[in-house]
């Protein structure tokens, strides 16, 4: 029955039945629909229309059983005022008139809100927004140290912006690299007058092959520490002079020499092979720390800080006091960046300069007048012997117009005299 009933109701798209005065009529095909057959209206009702269940279903009280579920008749409404409830239809009259159940509505489901309905930001305004943050640079709080930098804040090589915490580092990374100043005391064959030799001939060396400054400082600095640890004849001693030069070479260099380059300004007194073995124990046993300061990175810092990195005088000097504090075994117990600052004060009182150790000198070198007089008379005393001293390729070097002839100025004798007065 109720397949029938279903079947019943499948019809041509043109059976179109109309109720007219209470009577049915056929559609265009002439034929008659089913009673509680469904009309197809175009652009009819589009609500959700279900239609109740029928009081009388099969088995009911009259024992007459009834055929499926009759849906209940919508009313065509025009395309442009489709409603979102629906139209009690309108029962049928006359004979073929049938009790219609009537029609339940079932409200539409409201659809979800999404993300961009919710209140609040949207998804794109916050990224947005997040992004804005990411990129807005935070002004860093202003540094207690003098400010030497804001003429170069424009050059980037200058590292403005973190030259500061730079040497910050420097001042705490410098005693690990430090070696002991009677360290010489543990070798069995070579001596402090046998390194002053070694490093006097370096400088003779660098000078040849137009090296960096900074490729002295290194190589000096990694003869001590090997020297602080391995035993060395003086048979190898200018080996490990030359082998530590090739790897400061290497370390600082654009264009550094080659090994048959230390092997002929060596005279040849050692192979190629034994620079290369002698090259693998020294940075072996130092354990490839080669990233160190020394007095080069901070004579240059202070200068700055002093206002005379500009003055080529002054800087000329300083860098000559430097080279001779490396050459003598005496100056190794002065950090480097204190002979640093002891070498710009008493280039700066040799010159003549109304404030030899100003405020920012004193801020950024983090040592005051009375710690560094010691090691300022120390040098001057270097000064005073240098013209008569057996080991003067530091002080020829000075001497020429390329350096302005600054080892030629005079020992300034105040500074001894105060660092006599300080200790009295």
């Amino acid at each position: 029955m109720a397949f029938a009933a279903r079947s019943g109701v499948v019809q041509s798209e043109n059976d179109v039945m109309s109720v007219k005065d209470g009577k049915v009529t056929a559609g265009k095909t002439g034929q008659l629909l089913q009673q509680g057959s469904k009309r197809r209206a175009p652009l009819g009702d589009v609500s959700n229309v279900v239609p109740a269940l029928s009081s009388r279903q099969a088995g009911g009280k009259d024992g007459k059983d009834v055929g499926a579920v009759k849906p209940a008749k919508a009313v065509p409404v025009a395309a442009s005022k489709v409603s979102a409830k629906s139209v009690e239809p309108a029962p049928l009259q006359g004979p073929t008139a049938v009790a219609q159940p009537a029609a339940v509505t079932r409200p539409i489901p409201q659809a979800p809100r999404t993300r961009s309905q919710t209140k609040g930001l949207s998804m794109t305004s916050m990224l947005q927004t997040r992004s804005e943050a990411a990129v807005t640079r935070r002004q860093a709080p202003p540094s207690p140290l003098p400010d030497i930098d804001a003429i170069d804040r424009s050059n980037p090589l200058a590292m403005g912006e973190y030259v500061n915490d730079i040497y910050s580092f420097y001042k705490r990374a410098e005693p690990k690299y430090k070696v002991a100043p009677d360290y010489m005391k543990s070798q069995a064959d070579i001596n402090e007058k046998m390194r002053a030799i070694l490093i006097d001939w370096l400088v003779e060396v660098h000078l040849k092959f137009k090296l960096m400054p900074e490729t002295l400082f290194l190589t000096v600095n990694l003869i001590d520490r090997f020297l602080a640890l391995k035993q060395v004849t003086r048979r190898n001693l200018q080996l490990v002079g030359v082998t530590c030069m090739l790897i400061g070479s290497k370390y600082e260099e654009i264009w550094a020499p080659e090994v048959r380059d230390f092997v002929y300004i060596s005279d040849k007194a050692y192979t190629r092979e034994q620079i290369l073995e002698c090259e693998k124990l020294v940075l072996n046993t130092l354990k490839f720390h080669l990233t160190l300061p020394t007095c080069y990175n901070f004579l240059a810092r202070f200068l700055k800080a002093s206002a005379m990195h500009l003055d080529r005088n002054v800087s000329l000097l300083a860098s000559y006091l430097v080279e001779l504090a490396i050459v003598d075994a005496g100056m190794l117990k002065y950090n480097y960046s204190m002979i640093a600052c002891a070498s710009v004060y008493t280039a700066q009182v040799a010159s003549g300069k109304t404030d030899p150790f100003c405020r920012a000198l004193s801020r950024h070198s983090a040592y005051s007048l009375d710690a560094i007089l010691p090691c300022a008379s120390a040098l001057v005393e270097l000064m005073q012997k240098a013209p008569t001293h057996s080991l003067s390729a530091v002080y020829k070097k000075y001497s020429s117009s390329k350096f302005a002839e600054v080892s030629k100025v005079t020992p300034p004798a105040s500074v001894i005299e105060d660092a006599k007065a300080l200790v009295a």
